[in-house]
């Protein structure tokens, strides 16, 4: 075979070079065109991812529009066009779980293709589900307050019944985002259990409520206001009030001898009439991923499902002083699990006991 010629061999590093180039312009390329909807909250949650997801899928070639609303609200959304989601991805809350597991709306996940679970717990996801970020369920109160009214800092729900406090207290309404673990915590507090839970509706009485919240940013308001000395509250919002010059701090309360805390926590399902399958990996893969976990956790207070920002967050002085960071501590917490629960019965109990008295 004869040798190339020095114009051949010019042509062909000429090749080579440009498919160099071209190489990452075709990676970067990956999602041209793909509009991906993601299922969220609205405010800092969705400014958080925003500021890294949004930025890495349009380097792919494609674009993320957010659909706000609670999670709530999207599953009713899938219930009446029968589960033809107008999104790809949507974050679910732990107590929809029984719900949607009656349904066929969720995708299987290629947990293959989400090499970022080597960094979260085991019981965080399964091929129906990835847990997206986790709430610590507090008490957040007013430590100047309560010294001037002589009060001792709470340790329990049964402390904020105090006569001092009357009319001076937020907890979250029972169809808010807060609202069934908190009141699930409320009633196994008070010696009661998810199948009875009268036991928190007569404490929830006792307590003399000024507003149930429905949105936890309410609080943070009645904080700056004056209006409220306690709220019952995930520890985020009581880090926001926080940081918004406010004397707050959280407790993380005393359930009866099961648990010193609680939690709640996110999914993410990629929906089964998704056309984007494999943009919604990539996107389950990267919000379980660091920069997006730690965004979230700095900029919201959640708590990070991944292992390694967990490890980071002892770094933030407001955070490790209002969040539990110790592993010994958060496995202690209470995590809801409502596979047996009546929901509907909870509503209902709450609704003639608290709404209409």
């Amino acid at each position: 075979m004869k040798d190339l010629s020095i114009k051949t061999l010019g042509a062909v590093t000429m090749v080579a070079a440009s498919m160099a180039l071209v190489a990452p312009a075709m990676a970067d390329g990956k999602f041209d065109g793909v509009t991906l909807r993601i299922a969220t909250w609205g405010g800092s949650n969705k400014a958080a991812i925003e500021s890294t997801l949004v930025p890495k899928f349009e380097a792919l070639g494609g674009e993320i529009e957010f659909v706000t609303g609670s999670p709530q609200a999207n599953f009713a959304k899938l219930i009446a066009a029968r589960g033809r989601a107008p999104f790809d991805v949507m974050e679910i809350l732990d107590a929809q779980l029984p719900d949607f597991a009656k349904t066929d709306y969720l995708a299987k996940i290629d947990l293959s293709k989400v090499p970022n679970t080597k960094d979260v717990p085991d019981w965080s996801y399964n091929e129906m589900g990835m847990a997206s970020w986790i709430t610590q369920e507090t008490i957040c109160y007013d430590t100047e307050k309560f010294a001037d009214l002589g009060i001792s800092a709470p340790t329990t729900y049964k402390d904020l019944a105090v006569p001092a406090l009357e009319g001076r207290l937020s907890i979250p309404d029972i169809t808010s985002g807060g609202g069934l673990a908190n009141f699930a915590a409320i009633s196994y507090a008070a010696g009661g259990d998810l199948k009875n839970v009268q036991p928190g509706l007569d404490l929830i009485k006792e307590l003399n409520v000024l507003k149930f919240w429905s949105r936890g940013g309410e609080t943070v308001t009645q904080f700056g206001t004056g209006d409220i000395y306690a709220a019952i509250v995930h520890a985020g919002w009581c880090v926001r009030a926080k940081k918004a010059g406010h004397p707050v701090q959280t407790v993380h309360p005393v359930i009866g001898d099961m648990a010193v805390g609680v939690q709640k926590y996110g999914r993410l399902g990629i929906m089964k009439s998704s056309k984007n399958y494999e943009a919604a990996l990539w996107y389950v893969n990267e919000f379980i991923g660091f920069d997006n976990q730690f965004a979230l956790a700095t900029n919201t207070g959640v708590f990070p499902t991944n292992i390694k920002v967990a490890a980071k967050l002892a770094d933030d002085p407001v955070l490790k002083q209002m969040l539990a960071l110790d592993p010994a501590e958060t496995g202690k917490q209470l995590r809801i699990d409502y596979t047996d629960a009546d929901i509907s019965a909870w509503v209902d109990q709450w609704t003639r006991a608290i709404v209409t008295n």
